[in-house]
């Protein structure tokens, strides 16, 4: 019997185009959190979303509900105006046949997550969604990839597909090779994010295994 092999998409930027602004997220958390007397301590580089939630879990547990709810706002607002990323389903289709298991992870809350991929018409061609409620920690952490295998233990190959350097850290700290998707090269090369392969058009990916 073949070695199983799975192919993990990130959502925002690489299977769907949103004006999801993951900055100003950030950004609108940190006010979320100033204005309830909670600081996050002073760093040379800017906290990213993930890494507020996992502070808040760990310092501020009680903020959690409203955390989330400022995020969600931003979500459901980027959802509005979503388009399907040029290729995305065809590529999916097209790794299927090749014999890739496909899954989403994202840090985007579940309900958001399964509409969009119902709406576009990209959900019959996934066989597993890893959201924020699934996962203890949120890209970069690594720990989706530790739903996945839980869910798929005969996996012998897994590739991450995604455009950002968290979905890069994610994929190296996962020990898994990361295809970047239209990716800021410059950031991702500050940041020693190791890339097996990077793509322009989500066409181009079939190919990478063919």
């Amino acid at each position: 019997m073949p070695a199983s092999r799975a192919l993990v998409f990130d959502l925002d930027h690489t299977l769907v185009r949103s004006p999801l602004d993951l900055r100003a997220m950030a950004q609108d958390l940190l006010v979320f959190l100033g204005e309830r007397g909670v600081t996050p301590p002073a760093r040379d580089s800017r906290w990213s979303a993930p890494e507020l939630a996992r502070f808040v879990r760990e310092e501020a547990p009680s903020l959690e509900h409203g955390f989330w709810e400022v995020a969600l706002a931003h979500e459901q607002r980027a959802l509005l105006a979503a388009e399907l990323e040029p290729g995305a389903l065809e590529s999916l289709q097209a790794v299927r046949a090749l014999g890739f298991r496909t899954a989403v992870w994202t840090n985007n809350a579940g309900a958001v997550t399964r509409h969009v991929l119902e709406q576009f018409g990209l959900a019959p061609h996934l066989d597993l969604v890893v959201t924020r409620q699934e996962m203890r920690h949120l890209k970069p952490d690594p720990d989706g990839l530790r739903v996945i295998a839980a869910r798929w233990p005969d996996l012998a190959e897994v590739f991450v597909v995604g455009d950002s350097w968290a979905d890069g850290q994610a994929a190296r700290a996962g020990g898994v090779p990361f295809i970047a998707y239209r990716p800021d090269q410059e950031d991702l090369e500050q940041r020693g994010i190791p890339v097996w392969a990077a793509i322009g058009h989500l066409s181009e990916l079939p190919a990478l295994f063919s």
